[in-house]
This record gives structure tokens, sequence and C-alpha cells, in this order.
């Protein structure tokens, strides 16, 4: 029996006891599929075999139900329910650093420590400091666990005491370990913890060494023995030993043959406060007759044709005309020292150019401080301590811009110039014109040089050792 469908097409619509072929014809142009995958016709109503009900059963046009054959679609609107997020993986946290120190905070290897972890913490790096003492450091990501002295007598109990209280104040604080935190541990008096903790979440560990016992002492000492062992001990199980010194390594290397593959150079600031020191500029420039307000240009390097110091020397009878009370040093020695001399003499320039030979140590930093401008005028690539020690005195400088292409940036940090002598007349006179000037590209190259090759260079390796990703 045939029905007419309920449809303004009025085409006949096919029985429900017709073959599955006509339950899978598709649906005429102006029907529409109905949200549960049903058809109906443009003005609402469902086919014969379609009429639906929301969320009711399929009906044919005497009211009785039909059994669905076909399996429902798939819902592709998205769910109206509420999920929660996925909770982050380990891998979501970045990496926190624990550092345990035994060494207070004014001896030296306390001091590393505290820069070091101040400059960690600027970066925003996690650092957890494990310790005897409160360090004199207040910044937001650094945590501090101050776990107090014991009161041995003993030096060597006292260490073992506070290798068990660090290690339980660091379970106190990670209940159960936490795998995203490396451990670093400082010299021999701060490596026990690392021996207790490693295995507990197979945590990084780091092992930095200033030197060791068998370079310190003769070893006939009981407890230079048990430091000793100690220290061969950290040196077999750290994953990174950070060395402080060459000689260190080497030593390392010779009595633990199997940590020479994990041996890490660090990278060592540049001592800035070398240069800070305080000291009377009149009286620095006194010691190479020059009065305390002539304005002194400073070169240090090599004499030789490579490194221009000559083009100083040529470049003065024009620098005087205009500036007479100017002074040249130039320091060092070389293949070109003499023919310099000779330019000099024969320049009529021996009242203005002074040649000291060799200035080391600290008289070399209060020299650097004491000058006006300290020159460059390199015909080919320098090293680089000139132009960071006159940065670490704040000093502006006058390169050559082959002197440094890598590090010197025009009129921000220093005044690049040509190796001819008409171009160090003009950046020289610049700056002897326009003391502002130069105490603006001074105060640049400092910032430059604390974050290129200071303490945050220092951190910036420690992070690249616990696998912090680069932020750039």
């Amino acid at each position: 029996m045939i029905t007419t469908e309920l449809s303004r097409n009025g085409d006949p619509a096919p029985s429900p006891c017709d073959s599955a072929a006509n339950e899978q014809a598709p649906a005429k142009e102006n029907e529409k599929i109905l949200v549960n995958g049903a058809t109906g016709t443009e003005n609402g109503h469902g086919t014969e075999k379609g009429m639906v009900v929301p969320n009711g059963p399929v009906t044919n046009g005497n009211g009785k139900h039909v059994k669905k054959r076909q399996k429902r679609r798939a819902r592709h609107s998205p769910s109206p329910r509420i999920t929660s997020p996925a909770a982050p993986s380990a891998t979501a946290f970045r990496p926190a650093l624990a550092v345990f120190c035994w060494e207070d905070p004014d001896t030296p290897v306390g001091e590393s420590v505290m820069q070091t972890i101040a400059a960690l913490a600027r970066r925003k790096t996690l650092v957890h400091l494990f310790s005897r003492s409160r360090f004199n450091l207040d910044l937001p990501h650094l945590r501090q666990h101050p776990v107090g002295d014991s009161e041995e007598s003993d030096f060597f109990e006292r260490v073992q005491e506070f290798t068990s209280r660090a290690a339980n104040a660091f379970m106190h604080e990670f209940p159960g370990g936490s795998p995203h935190v490396t451990l670093m541990g400082y010299e021999w008096s701060g490596a026990g913890p690392l021996s207790l903790l490693r295995g507990l979440k197979n945590n990084r560990t780091l092992f930095s060494l200033g030197s060791l016992e068998r370079q310190r002492s003769d070893m006939t000492s009981e407890i230079s023995k048990q430091i000793d062992e100690v220290e061969q001990r950290t040196l077999r199980e750290s994953q990174v030993v950070l060395t402080q010194a060459p000689a260190a390594a080497e030593v390392a290397k010779f009595w633990v043959p199997e940590c020479a593959g994990r041996l890490v150079g660090a990278r060592q600031p540049f001592p800035v406060a070398q240069f800070d020191s305080p000291f009377d500029p009149g009286e620095v420039k006194g010691r190479f007759q020059v009065g305390p307000t002539d304005p002194t240009i400073l070169y240090v390097g090599d004499h030789s044709e490579r490194y221009g110091p000559d083009l100083l020397v040529k470049a003065m009878p024009a620098v005087l005309r205009n500036h007479p009370q100017a002074r040249l040093i130039l320091v060092g020695d070389g293949p070109t020292y003499w023919t310099e001399r000779v330019y000099s003499r024969y320049l009529l320039l021996d009242h203005a150019i002074r040649f000291p030979g060799s200035v080391v140590g600290q008289p070399m930093a209060e020299l650097i401080a004491a000058a006006d401008i300290v020159a460059v005028p390199s015909r080919d690539a320098t090293p680089w301590w000139p132009i960071q020690a006159a940065w670490a005195a704040r000093r502006p400088v006058v390169a050559t811009h082959q002197a440094a292409p890598g590090l010197l940036e025009h009129e921000r940090d220093s005044l690049l110039v040509y190796p001819v002598e008409q171009s160090l007349v003009w950046g020289v006179e610049r700056l002897l014109y326009d003391a502002d000037f130069g105490d603006a590209l001074a105060e640049k190259g400092r910032a430059k040089l604390e974050e290129r090759f200071g303490w945050n260079n220092v951190a910036e390796q420690i992070e690249e050792l616990m696998g912090v990703p680069v932020t750039k």
C-alpha cells in the first residue's frame, strides 16, 4: 500500500516495509537535515518516515513507532558540557635550582654564590638557597632556607651536620622530590646533599669546583683524606662538574679519569670591582708626569703595526692644536716601540707623549680609570680586554671599525673611526669637546659589559646546563 507523502511535492512516500535501499535514498533538494539526522521539508514538517519530535521517537503517519535501522549520525556541534583544562605536564614547569653552600657570604666562594644566585633570580629563574645563614638578598625569585650551624668542634663533623640539615630542608620543601629541580653544590662542603638527594627523583646535579684537596694540602692529615674521599665521590656521581680554574680540571681528570667527559669550564665574570676601588685620579696621572686636569688619552696593548699605536702618535700634533694640554700614554711593548719613540722625538712631542712600558695589576686598573679616553686604533681585530676594562672603569672608547666588529656599536657604546690619522683626530676631539656624550657612551658600555661579560653571563651558562629554554 502506498500513501501520499505529507509534503508539497506530492511524491509517494515509501512504505515502512520497503527495502533498505529505499530507506537510504538521499533527501530531496527541498528537504533539510534535522538535528537527529532525519529529513524534513522546507515547511518544517518531517516526512512520513521522518516526522520527529525533538529528542523523541520516530513515528509513521499512523502514529506507530518505527524501528530505527540507521545509525545516528555523529554529533558535530560542540558539546555544552564544561570541561576542566588538562593538568600541566612535568615538562610545563620552568626548571628551578637548589643551591647548597656551606661557606659564609663574606668568603670568596660565598661572594661568588651570592652574585650568581642574584643574577639567576633577576633572570626569573627560581632559586632555592640552602645555607647555614641567610644571605643579604631580597629578590622575588629567590627562596632562602638557612639551616643554622652545629656546635661540634670538629670541622668535618660540622660539614656533615650541614649536609644532613640541608637535605632534610630540601625534602621539607619538596616532599617526595621534584624532577624539575637541579641540584648544585659549591665545593666539597656543599657537595654532600647531592649524593643524598640525586637518586630521589633522578635530579640533575651540578658540582662547582674551584680547587681540590690534593692541590691545597700534602694529603697527610686524616681530614684531608676525608675531604678527598668526598670530592672523588662527587666527581664520579655528578652529571656536570663546573670547574672554576683549568688547574682544578687537570687534577680532577688525573685522579678520576671517568669524569673527564663531564667537566665544563665555568665562565668567569669580568672583574669590574677591580676598577671601582677608590683612588685619586690626579695622583695616578702624576705617576706618569701628567697634570691632574690634563685630558689624557690612553692606549693599552702591543706596539705593532697591526694594532696601530703609531697612528695615535702621528695624530697628536693635530689634537694639540686645539687641546694643548692633551697627553697620550702608550702602555706596552713590541716591535714598533722604538719607531714610535723616534716619531715622537721627530715631531717634538716628547712633552705630550709618555712611554711607560709594561703596567700590570691594580696600577693598570687605576690608570684606565684615571684616563679621559681609551683609544683602540687597530688596523685589524684586537683583543677585547682594553675595551672591556674601559667599560668597567666607565671610560669612553674611541676605536676603529676593525677593532671589535662583533662587540662595538657606533655612537651607542663607543665612537668608531677609521685607521687613519684624520679620522682618529676627529674621534678624539669629539669626545674632548663633548664630555657628556662620552659619559653616555661609557655608561652604555658598562651596561653591555655587565650583560655580556658579568654575572649575568655566568647565570646564563648555569641555565643552559639546567635545560632552561633560551629566551630572547
